[in-house]
């Protein structure tokens, strides 16, 4: 055998042989050479040809792994689409424009091809009674026909087709179409029926396709189905049907499709489909069924496709028994958050599972164990698809942020959320360590930066966090989604970016008021005390610390999830705005931080104001100083409110329950969120000019002590020459040796100058730069 990769894994199977398992095409993709179609791991899948597999994360991503393409095969799902092919039915007469066919029966407002008759929206208020008895085809919708009896239709032996829809039909009498003996197919959709007699179809034993769908029908009596021993379809959609009768579908023993679509049925009767032996589609959709009892499909052996989407299902008690032909289920939009094990058992054929839109955060893997078959399963979560890793397509395949191979799935993603953690922890790492060797006279000022810094560092952390296992899980993040999300460490760097976030908004609002009472009232309250603003800062870190961790301190209300609700960890929620705890991430994501950066952007207004009207040669130096760092800060303000303000408006949205793309989402949780902390280092401290000052002055004596070193160092030198005659013929002179003294001199100046500086910088030039 030969291995074409760079790296291979030796694996044993169930026969004791090894087998390889080596990259195909591309990193993070895997094939397993040497194995036959039911040897392949869990989470690989065989192609069609040959003796390779493939990972699941790379089947129907667009691009051929299998030598002979297969893997990018059989990706639609055809029982979907065979359902939605039968929902929404086509006229048996759609091609009729193109009919060529003449006729010469002439009825007022009425045309004819051939032997098809059309009088729709002609205002009849009764059948023409010259229709031909010959016709096949006869479309009367949009009339006026308040009530049909058998009486009303002339005897038309041949008509296989009628139309009746939107004409106001209220009542249908006894053996209504019994002078149409040849009817298959009978539209009375979009009328005023409220209710069905008994024996209403008596007579029409060739009726194959009956529509009532979109009326107003109540109850219908239980033989108003009587004679209809060949009907195959019956569309019953969007009525007021509460209740169905045990008995009423009895009679429809050759009936193949049943929509019950949109009405109100809250309850099943255990007889309710035994006698529908022919059934193969069974949709319930959009009712208010809150239950399914086990026996309640009793009777449907032949079922192919079950739709009970969008109902108020809880619980699933073994209701599929006898389902042995099963193909296709949808459960989409129901109130299921729990899966008993055993509920599919039965279900050994089943091909395609829609479980969407359902609270169901996690299950046993082995609910979905006995369903070797399947194809196709759908999740609201991708995460939910490492509970069914045999299953060869699981959708959906990311959540914008993370894929079924990767953490970060986005490549542009994955490069700024390293470039935005380097530059957010080297940044506020350099402000950390610079405000700490280079003294400020205003030191309360000072402290506040650091801890600015210290809170926009912890962001960057964090992001260092996602980054290094998003490199840990590459290419097979599926396999891995479920623990991490459940970790300690998931929890802890969602508490790090919450914390992270929270203190910064805090800081800089304890920022603004500092500056705020400064500037507007200079002479109201005493000095600022590092004193007082280091009990300031207590509260602002156990505050944020507090609000972080009470998630993790009540899971039975905001869930075991909070934090693991992603794989970036962050509790924004957008994707599941309803989630557990929503009302909390609700209020640290939108009020508080709203009410904050409001209070701020009234701040700097108002001092804004106060500095263009004030008069300079009345304003001291302190003053002056505050009014430039109002205008820096307002500046730093400014670009938090460009980064918080997208945040808070999506979550409204969100919670609106407006859908937000998937692709945003990402954005605004990897980049938008963190990329402020790597922005205001620049901002509050490397570009003011009293950094660079400072930073200058440090490079400045840092070169002076090399010289002086220097020169030091080759003075000794030249003391410690053995004298003789050729030495002292080569040894500098008298002026030229006081010269070294004399540079030393100067530079110990130059120290004790730039050091007062440093320690005074409003005695000096700096008193009038930038913070």
């Amino acid at each position: 055998m030969r291995i074409t990769a760079r790296t291979a894994t030796r694996i044993k199977r169930a026969s004791g042989k090894h087998m390889v398992i080596f990259g195909i095409r591309r990193l993070g993709k895997s094939a397993l050479t040497g194995a036959s179609e039911t040897s392949c791991p869990e989470g690989f899948f065989p192609c069609k040809t040959g003796k390779d597999c493939v990972r699941r994360q790379f089947i129907c991503d667009g691009r051929a792994d299998c030598p002979d393409s297969s893997d990018e095969l059989s990706c639609g799902d055809e029982h979907v689409r065979e359902f939605f092919k039968n929902y929404f039915q086509k006229r048996p007469d759609e091609d009729r424009e193109k009919r060529s066919k003449k006729c010469d029966w002439v009825y007022p407002g009425c045309r004819c091809m051939g032997r098809s008759f059309y009088c729709e929206n002609t205002g009849l208020t009764k059948i023409p009674p010259t229709v031909p008895a010959d016709a096949i085809d006869l479309d009367l919708s949009g009339n006026v026909f308040t009530a049909l009896h058998s009486s009303d239709f002339p005897k038309m032996p041949y008509l296989e087709t009628l139309f009746l829809s939107s004409s106001k039909v209220e009542e249908l009498s006894k053996n209504v179409f019994e002078n149409l003996p040849s009817l298959k197919d009978a539209y009375l959709l979009g009328n005023d029926i409220v209710w069905l007699r008994d024996y209403t179809f008596q007579g029409s034993k060739e009726l194959e396709n009956l529509v009532l769908s979109h009326n107003a029908l109540r109850d219908i009596s239980p033989e108003a189905f009587s004679g209809l021993e060949n009907l195959s379809i019956l569309d019953l959609r969007n009525c007021a049907l509460r209740r169905i009768h045990p008995k009423l579908f009895r009679p429809l023993e050759s009936l193949t499709s049943l929509w019950l679509d949109e009405n109100s049925i809250e309850t099943l009767h255990p007889e309710t489909f035994t006698a529908l032996k022919s059934l193969e589609i069974l949709s319930l959709t959009r009712n208010k069924l809150t239950t399914l009892s086990s026996p309640c499909f009793d009777g449907l052996s032949l079922l192919l496709t079950l739709n009970l989407a969008y109902n108020k299902l809880r619980i699933l008690e073994t209701p599929f028994l006898g389902l042995d032909e099963l193909l296709n289920i949808d459960l989409e939009g129901n109130h299921l958050d729990f899966i008993p094990t055993d509920t599919f058992q039965p279900l050994k054929k089943l091909q395609s599972l829609n479980i969407k839109k359902n609270p169901l955060r996690s299950c046993s893997p082995q609910v979905f164990a006995s369903l070797q078959n399947l194809t196709h399963i759908y999740f609201s979560d991708f995460s939910m698809c490492s509970m069914a890793l045999h299953v060869r397509v699981c959708e959906p395949r990311g959540d914008g942020i993370s894929s079924l191979a990767h953490l970060l799935d986005n490549v542009v993603l994955r490069v700024a959320a390293w470039i935005v953690a380097i530059i957010a922890v080297g940044g506020n790492l350099l402000v950390l360590v610079g405000r700490v060797m280079f003294r400020e006279h205003n030191e309360v000022h000072s402290f506040y930066i650091k801890n600015l810094a210290l809170a926009d560092l912890l962001m960057g952390v964090y992001l260092l966090v996602i980054a290094a296992h998003d490199v840990r899980f590459r290419g097979e993040y599926i396999r891995h989604d479920y623990r991490w999300r459940h970790s300690w460490s998931c929890s802890a760097s969602g508490v790090l970016s919450t914390v992270s976030s929270e203190a910064s908004v805090f800081t800089l609002t304890v920022i603004t008021v500092d500056r705020f009472i400064s500037i507007l009232y200079p002479l109201s309250i005493k000095k600022r005390t590092l004193r007082s603003a280091t009990c300031c800062m207590i509260c602002v870190w156990l505050t944020t610390f507090l609000m972080a961790a009470v998630p993790m301190l009540w899971p039975d209300y905001y869930g075991e999830d909070f934090y693991g609700s992603n794989g970036v960890c962050l509790p924004l929620h957008i994707h599941d705005p309803g989630t557990k705890g929503w009302e909390y991430s609700a209020f640290v994501f939108c009020t508080v931080n709203t009410i904050a950066f409001s209070f701020i952007a009234y701040a700097y207004l108002s001092m804004f104001v106060t500095i263009k009207h004030s008069k300079v040669g009345l304003r001291s130096t302190q003053q002056l100083h505050d009014r430039a760092i109002a205008k820096r800060f307002a500046f730093i303000v400014g670009t938090d409110f460009l980064c918080w303000m997208p945040i808070v408006i999506i979550k409204i949205i969100a919670i609106a329950g407006i859908p937000i793309d998937e692709t945003l989402y990402a954005w605004v949780a990897v980049f938008l969120l963190p990329v402020n902390t790597a922005l205001n280092p620049v901002l509050y401290t490397l570009t003011t000019r009293l950094f660079k000052q400072q930073l200058h002055c440090f490079l400045a004596k840092l070169r002076e002590c090399r010289r002086a070193a220097a020169e030091r160092h080759s003075a000794q030198s030249w003391s410690s020459l053995p004298y003789d005659r050729s030495f002292k013929r080569n040894f500098p002179s008298t002026s030229s040796d006081v010269s070294a003294p004399l540079r030393f001199l100067r530079f110990t100046a130059f120290d004790t100058v730039e050091t007062d500086a440093l320690r005074n910088p409003r005695s000096s030039s700096s008193s009038r730069s930038d913070p």
